[in-house]
């Protein structure tokens, strides 16, 4: 990738880019690092100083860095919808259509985003600029940020010029596309592995830092809130740039349809968040009123209510990957029948009602329902894919019902919708189960943070109490001279346990989140993860407690 794709694809010059986002970026920061120098020149002191500093070394790199951002942003977007583009592009090709017409059609489609520009762009320098279509196809290859694009580009234009018959092309292409698809998806599982290696490493440096803050207003006579305070806040953001970090990185491959029809089952998991904030504030209430247990074991008593939304959206997903391993063979057998009757799909339908197609035969029987009313076969479609709740569902029914529409055939249409769908339906089970390894790391991690912290605090406890009693039997002597060298007020031992806790509720909402972008579920699911979590930490908290109180003889 280059800068001058970025500028292209900003529709901005080097100079006004400069003129107009860089230089004021960059101007900020200075203003920004001397109006601290100047207004507020006692408050970074010793080496500390040079920290506003950075803010202008900051700014800089964030200036050169953007339009390379931006770029990638645009490269990862077509990447992560390309085995829908040349699916889709195959199916048509089926009908013998025109190859402007799949250009245009493809544009055309809102779901496909820098994917749909960069094929009007195509579209319009031939019927607007009078380009040949392979040259055209090579302009845009010259400027498109995203490499798996740029090569089929140069493909197709090369096959345009050579006479090759198109739907042998894309047909093909089919298997060129998804291996440098599953390429793509199987580098972003290797990444989530480093990334769980680097969180881990993040977490444990964050873990003792946190602990040296327990321990140094003993030795420093510092604010031992202030400080946990500061420990919060970063343990926040390292974990929030994880998030955003995670994220960026794995594929944007939904589990769940984007679409905004509103079904049963979405009726029914929207139903279940105010009932569990509701039993939440119940047992909030009871906890107030009957405390019998230990402040981090309430506080899990408090959360827990929020399994009932977590167990809902959990067997809401289960439903819709068991939709999805059963959809191949629904979409085989439909294009086979319909292709054996003269593409007729109602009457294909109509035959395979008596087959079981596990959680999908519901929605197939429905499906037949409405398209029997003969009202609007497009929308009984969507409300078929609508009901399964799968993305994938969706975006290959739409597909299926637009190419058989085109006069496209169903059995060559549906065996190539199948084998695309059950190659992505593998790398998801790839990526299922590294979500799956990165929940016991994420455990693991809560139990961690809970005690190791808890450890530090009762190490300062059993510090405090010990000097306090020493000052008061001796009130001069070696006692006396350590009493000045260690401080023993270092605020209440309460207040810094529920600091802790904020810690460990805060790292567990995260690393909940967190599961859910690796696995790519709906975030609601990681409720339960969270409730889990907060159970371990709190858990972990009491017993480390007990037993550096009994090991230690801290009341």
């Amino acid at each position: 990738m280059s800068y001058r794709k970025a500028f292209k694809l900003m529709n901005m010059e080097p100079l006004d880019y400069v003129k107009k986002f860089a230089l004021p970026v960059i101007v900020f920061g200075f203003v920004f690092s001397a109006i601290f120098y100047i207004m507020l020149p006692t408050l970074f002191v010793g080496n500390t100083r040079i920290i506003p500093a950075l803010v202008p070394v900051l700014c800089i790199i964030f200036a050169a860095y953007y339009p390379m951002s931006i770029l990638g942003g645009h490269a990862a977007t077509i990447n992560n919808n390309m085995h829908y583009y040349i699916t889709q592009m195959g199916v048509i090709s089926t009908a013998d259509t025109p190859r402007i017409d799949i250009i245009r059609i493809i544009s055309q489609n809102k779901a496909y985003k820098t994917l749909a520009e960069e094929s009007r762009k195509i579209y319009n320098l031939v019927t607007v600029w009078n380009l040949s279509m392979s040259a055209a196809c090579r302009f845009v290859a010259k400027l498109t940020p995203s490499i798996i694009y740029q090569d089929f580009l140069d493909r197709f234009a090369h096959g345009l010029e050579s006479g090759e018959d198109i739907r042998s092309f894309l047909a093909a292409e089919q298997n060129v596309v998804m291996k440098q698809y599953e390429a793509m998806y199987n580098s972003a599982m290797y990444m989530i592995e480093v990334i769980k290696e680097l969180f881990v490493s993040l977490v444990m440096a964050l873990i003792f830092m946190a602990s040296f803050a327990l321990i140094m207003p003993v030795i420093t006579g510092m604010d031992a809130v202030m400080l946990m305070g500061m420990v919060i806040a970063i343990f926040a953001m390292v974990d929030v740039a994880m998030l955003f970090f995670t994220k960026s990185k794995v594929p944007k491959d939904p589990i769940w349809i984007q679409s905004n029809i509103v079904t049963k089952e979405k009726t029914r998991l929207y139903r279940s968040i105010p009932i569990s904030l509701l039993l939440c504030l119940l047992m909030a209430v009871a906890v107030i009123f009957v405390d019998k247990f230990p402040t981090p074991i309430d506080i899990a008593i408090v959360v827990t209510p929020l399994v009932y939304t977590g167990r809902v959206a959990r067997k809401m997903e289960k439903d819709i990957r068991r939709k999805d391993e059963n959809f191949p063979s629904f979409i085989r057998s439909l294009g086979s029948s319909a292709g054996a009757r003269g593409g007729m799909i109602d009457d294909a339908l109509k035959a395979l009602k008596s087959h079981d197609f596990g959680p999908l035969t519901g929605d197939v029987n429905e499906l037949y329902k409405r398209l029997t009313t003969r009202i609007n076969k497009f929308r009984a479609w969507e409300l078929f894919a609508a009901n399964t709740g799968s993305n994938l569902i969706d975006r290959f029914s739409k597909m299926f019902i637009e190419a058989t529409n085109l006069g496209g055939k169903p059995d060559v249409i549906g065996d190539m919708i199948a084998n695309n769908f059950l190659r992505i339906v593998t790398l998801r089970k790839k990526r299922s189960q590294s979500a799956s390894s990165l929940v016991g790391v994420l455990y693991g991690l809560t139990a961690g943070i809970a005690f190791t912290l808890n450890i530090s605090l009762g190490v300062v406890e059993l510090m405090q109490e010990m000097f306090t009693s020493s000052m008061q039997s001796s009130g001069s002597g070696v006692d006396a001279g350590i009493g000045m060298i260690l401080h023993t007020d270092v605020g209440s031992m309460g207040t810094l346990s529920l600091l802790v806790l904020l810690i460990i509720a805060v790292h567990a909402l995260i690393s909940a989140l967190m599961i859910r972008v690796v696995d790519g579920g709906h975030p609601l699911v990681g409720a339960t993860d969270f409730v889990i979590m907060m159970w371990i930490g709190g858990g972990s908290a009491v017993l480390t407690e007990k037993g550096i109180a009994s090991l230690l003889g801290v009341t």
